[in-house]
């Protein structure tokens, strides 16, 4: 599919439909805070320079680093990924594989050293019920998190994240945000009158030597029923980043059905699993790397809000 450029929000699956000259029935909406009935510019204000204040995820260079001594040692692959959950879940520590680690080079040990984190990342989870005066909203502890993807699938191994902080999400900018997807949610599915939203802030860095990759995995599910894959809060000192939305037909084949480099305040909100049994397409998505521009400036960043929408609780 060719690159399109859409003149006005939001764009949905209609739009796309007719760009492809094929149906697609299942949600997607990609818009922007201020069609929403939201002040983007307060938002954008408020929320531009919390991401700093991030933890940096450390289970990105776990993966990462098992995955460089299986490179380094092929034919004991089996023997190191016997600790790897152990290891990536953070119930054991790295000298577990020092039986590899201390048959390195000097080269080797380098360049495993250059493995560090480059994604910043808090969570935070709410109850979002419609009630007879309007909504009820009540944030929820999240101990751990996990995604309901194929158990084979890293993702799917649980993960505990930080906390966002109350001053973060526990606000009137951030509720009309949840608030306003829940509606996006209700819009195709009138009778869901409740769900849980578990939303992630993610910053991810791009340097001079490595591009910045919010999805190292590639093109995926989140596992939920509903997703906003990203709300942009900032782009600095980046190119690229192109949201993607595939289809997976049938043969297992996915293709790229809309593509789109979001821009602060804009976000990409689809149905994300079992929604082909429910509206006929099987939606997946991604983002691709982003590179940083200006070797002169700083890092490069791209610093997102995620949602995911649970119905059956």
């Amino acid at each position: 599919m060719k690159k399109t450029d859409y003149t006005t929000l939001p764009i949905t699956e209609k739009d796309i439909s007719k760009q492809i000259g094929r149906s697609i029935k299942s949600p997607i909406r990609i818009n922007n805070l201020h069609n929403l009935g939201i002040d983007q510019t307060a938002f954008l204000h408020k929320f531009s320079p919390l991401f700093e204040e991030l933890s940096w995820d450390e289970y990105d260079p776990r993966r990462l680093r098992v995955a460089f001594l299986t490179k380094v040692f092929p034919k004991q692959k089996a023997a190191i990924h016997q600790h790897f959950k152990a290891y990536y879940t953070g119930q054991t520590k790295w000298s577990v594989f020092k039986k590899w680690t201390s048959q390195l080079s000097p080269t080797q040990q380098k360049k495993l050293k250059t493995i560090q984190p480059w994604r910043r990342r808090s969570v935070a989870k709410f109850h979002l019920q419609q009630t007879q005066k309007g909504f009820s909203l009540q944030r929820i502890p999240v101990p751990q998190f996990a995604q309901a993807v194929d158990d084979t699938d890293v993702r799917s191994w649980p993960r505990v994240f930080q906390e966002a902080p109350a001053s973060h999400v526990e606000n009137n900018l951030f509720h009309q945000f949840l608030l306003q997807i829940f509606r996006q949610v209700q819009s195709v599915e009138s009778t869901i009158e409740k769900a849980h939203i578990t939303a992630h802030f993610m910053s991810v860095k791009a340097t001079s030597d490595t591009p910045g990759d919010n999805s190292p995995e590639g093109a995926h599910e989140d596992g939920a029923a509903y997703i906003v894959s990203a709300l942009v809060i900032n782009r600095f000192n980046v190119s690229g980043g192109e949201t993607q939305i595939l289809e997976k037909r049938r043969g297992g084949k996915k293709e790229i059905i809309l593509r789109r480099i979001l821009q602060p305040g804009e976000f990409a909100f689809q149905a994300d699993t079992g929604e082909e049994k429910v509206f006929g397409n099987d939606l997946w998505h991604h983002v691709t790397p982003f590179h940083k521009t200006d070797k002169k400036k700083g890092d490069g960043w791209r610093d997102i809000i995620g949602l995911d929408v649970v119905i059956k609780m």
